[in-house]
């Protein structure tokens, strides 16, 4: 059986057995919470009872190559990048009354490079139990979330420059300042053109404010303050609980408008930080922007927003589900337009790239979904809001609520995948054509889009049934039912530039269904038992 070569940094090791003598006792007793992650390039089995992960790739014969990767103690939290190529592991390490074989916290990277299969560790102080990936590729940052050690600082962050492969050289932890919050969320933004130049930030939601760091400048000595906006009033007990940001670079060839909105959890406002230049008359601050702050009171709790351009400018759209509204709010004069809409909709998503705006405004148009009522999906043109709110929303209607929207890749963006809370039934809807077409099951359905973009395969979730949804026709391809139960599938890429579907079962050491994506036949598949026994 081929392998792929492991690439490893000094602080990784390897798991080994020996040929002769005794065993690990790990391998006597069965796995024990198995979990299962797929990148481009194969799938992550972990075995938290060995302290190592199994990464399974495919051959174009349908054979696989197993490679046991060691990983450190309580995986706390486990992510994938943006462009679905590489793994990012989290463990907090070895808990309790230390010996010679405890793990420290860290933070396993693995990917694939030109040499074969990539591991890198980034040592950590304290256990950390929340990652969040940076968009662009860069950074990933850790941190507490609710809770891991006996003792923590919550507001400590370790910031991981990815570029750099000197694990001491690529963390940097910052205490930022806190009101009596915790960090909730984190949010890279893009590049932005403020009053200092250009400039990235890191934007930290605690339970009750606000927090803006220069990431460009993280390592500056003397070290350049956070800022940090309490959204909390002071006069009242009533804690304000921030719910998601949305950033917006403002005019091009503007340093002064970059703008930074919050929607709140609990409160009818939207909060917008204004990125401005330093005030001549303030202190001399480390930092050469300002925040300016600004509530804009909506009507009701915002469940939704984004920044988007209409025919009156850039504005910040709220939705507003408790009056079957959507908000749309002038930045810089605050002032507020009322457009009514047929349901009560939670979520917003731009999709002008895909569909292009129109060319007599070049105004955004977005997609608005989950609704409270069986309303589907409605396409809002921003350009037409003036004068003619009604006209400026188009819906589609479907059988059933649609409680979440999967993209799909190039080449077939202008699709989305609509799965309905009733689990009976799915929609494709194509965004260019605006419509949606209706794909019934006779049992619920699980749902996975293909990395490529081509194809989408629905399972049964602990039975064995199996279908494929080509995206150019929306043809459906039901298989036999396969001899595994599939607890999930992932889709990766061959070594002959083909692609392969995994159908996982997750019972005792693991086995796969492994089948040709493209050509999926039953009888010509291959099926691999004890993926977990890897080195025994």
């Amino acid at each position: 059986m081929r392998a792929f070569t492991l690439g490893l940094f000094a602080s990784s090791m390897m798991f080994a057995v020996s040929g002769c003598g005794d065993r690990a006792a790990v391998w006597d007793g069965a796995p024990q919470k198995v979990q299962v992650v797929g990148i481009e390039s194969g799938i992550a089995v972990f075995d938290p009872g060995a302290g190592r992960a199994v990464f399974v790739a495919a051959h174009g014969d349908l054979d696989v190559s197993r490679t046991s990767i060691a990983i450190h103690d309580n995986v706390a939290k486990t992510a994938v990048s943006g462009d679905n190529k590489t793994l990012f592991v989290l463990s907090a390490g070895t808990s309790g009354k230390r010996t010679k074989e405890s793990q420290t916290p860290d933070l396993c990277v693995i990917g694939q490079n030109t040499d074969g299969l990539a591991v890198f560790h980034y040592p950590l102080a304290s256990p950390l139990s929340q990652i969040a990936l940076d968009p662009l590729g860069r950074y990933a940052a850790v941190y507490a979330g609710d809770g891991t050690s006996f003792v923590e600082n919550p507001n400590e962050i370790g910031i991981v420059d990815l570029t750099e492969k000197d694990p001491a050289k690529a963390l940097t932890t910052r205490t930022i300042r806190s009101f009596g919050g915790r960090p909730q969320r984190i949010t890279f933004t893009q590049q932005l053109s403020l009053p200092g130049g250009p400039r990235r930030l890191l934007v930290v939601e605690s339970q009750q404010d606000v927090t803006v760091l220069d990431l460009d400048h993280v390592h500056d000595q003397p070290v350049r303050p956070e800022i940090t906006i309490p959204l909390t009033d002071g006069s009242t007990t009533q804690v304000v609980n921030p719910a998601g940001v949305v950033v917006d670079d403002g005019i091009p060839n503007k340093n002064d408008d970059a703008r930074i909105a919050v929607r709140l959890a609990n409160d009818s406002n939207v909060v917008t930080l204004l990125l401005a230049a330093p005030s001549p008359d303030a202190p001399a601050t480390p930092n050469d922007f300002r925040i300016i702050p600004n509530k804009t009171d909506v009507g009701g709790v915002a469940s939704g927003i984004s920044f988007v351009r209409t025919d009156g400018g850039l504005r910040i759209a709220a939705l507003v589900p408790g009056i079957s509204s959507a908000v749309l709010i002038d930045p810089q004069t605050s002032v507020i337009t009322n457009v009514k809409l047929p349901a009560g909709y939670g979520s917003i998503a731009l999709i002008t790239d895909i569909v292009g705006a129109p060319s007599s405004t070049g105004a955004d148009v977005a997609l608005l979904y989950n609704a409270s009522s069986q309303s589907g999906v409605a396409f809002w043109a921003l350009g037409k809001t003036s004068g003619q709110p009604y006209r400026s929303v188009e819906v589609v209607n479907v059988n059933g609520n649609v409680a979440n929207v999967l993209d799909v890749a190039a080449p077939h963006q202008n699709l989305k995948v609509l799965q309905t809370s009733g689990g009976s039934g799915f929609y494709v809807l194509d965004l260019t054509a605006r419509t949606a077409q209706p794909l019934g099951t006779s049992a619920q359905a699980t749902l996975f889009t293909s990395p490529d973009g081509q194809r989408l395969w629905a399972y049964q979730k602990g039975g064995n049934k199996l279908a494929l949804v080509t995206f150019t026709d929306l043809h459906v391809s039901p298989l036999p039912d396969l001899e595994r139960t599939i607890d999930a599938v992932y889709e990766v890429a061959r070594d002959d530039g083909g692609r392969a579907l995994f159908a996982v079962d997750t019972r005792g050491n693991v086995g796969l269904t492994v089948l040709d994506a493209i050509s999926p036949d039953v009888d010509q598949s291959r099926t691999i038992g004890g993926v977990l026994l890897e080195g025994l």
